[in-house]
């Protein structure tokens, strides 16, 4: 999977989210909040990834329990799925 190339991260004020660009804004015109880990795990779905690699990649960078990174890869994945962000899942 990989993200999809008409989102893009923009930091505003203390706050990260994931934002349509172009024609994207007319099937979602909203935007995505997001955290630390959820602007790492943007910016690792620039090239091609599977849920694996990420989860293992996010417990590596963070110290974290991999079956909890697991989990929480899962969610970040399906919230970008819902919102058409994400290619390949």
């Amino acid at each position: 999977m990989k993200r999809n190339e008409n989102f893009i991260l923009r930091r505003v004020a203390d706050m990260t989210v994931i934002v349509p660009v172009g024609r994207e804004t007319e099937r979602f015109p909203g935007m995505i909040s997001v955290n630390e880990t959820g602007a790492f795990l943007w910016d690792l779905l620039e090239t091609e990834q599977t849920l694996q690699t990420l989860a293992e990649t996010l417990a590596r960078q963070y110290d974290a329990d991999p079956e909890r990174a697991r989990g929480d890869t899962e969610k970040f994945l399906e919230k970008l799925e819902r919102a058409g962000a994400l290619w390949g899942l």
